[in-house]
């Protein structure tokens, strides 16, 4: 006995699917910024070597460089919770298009 999905089930599934479209005309203030906090996420675990070098004290050293280094995921939460979920899936699917597009040689 196979079980199939109701035809409502599947409905909502492809209703889903489309809520989660996301084009360049969409594209606003909020998306700029949840961009830039996650491109400045990964520019701060430059700052750890900065702070391991500073005349300070150890404890303040590990709690900076702890700081910096979970900062990447802190943004990137702080920025899909401003962008939303279908900004940053089109995000997502943004970048990685042009990975495979350079990876695989195509122009």
């Amino acid at each position: 006995m196979t079980i199939t999905p109701s035809v409502t089930a599947r409905r909502s599934a492809i209703e889903q699917r489309t809520e989660d479209a996301f084009t360049t005309d969409q594209i606003g203030w909020r998306f700029a910024l949840g961009t830039v906090l996650i491109i400045g996420g990964y520019g701060a675990w430059s700052l750890i070597p900065v702070v391991i070098e500073a005349d300070l004290e150890p404890s303040a050293k590990a709690f900076l460089s702890g700081l910096f280094g979970a900062t990447p995921f802190l943004t990137k939460v702080v920025a899909i919770a401003l962008m939303g979920r279908p900004a940053y899936n089109f995000l997502k699917r943004t970048v990685f298009q042009w990975v495979r597009r350079r990876w695989s040689g195509q122009a």
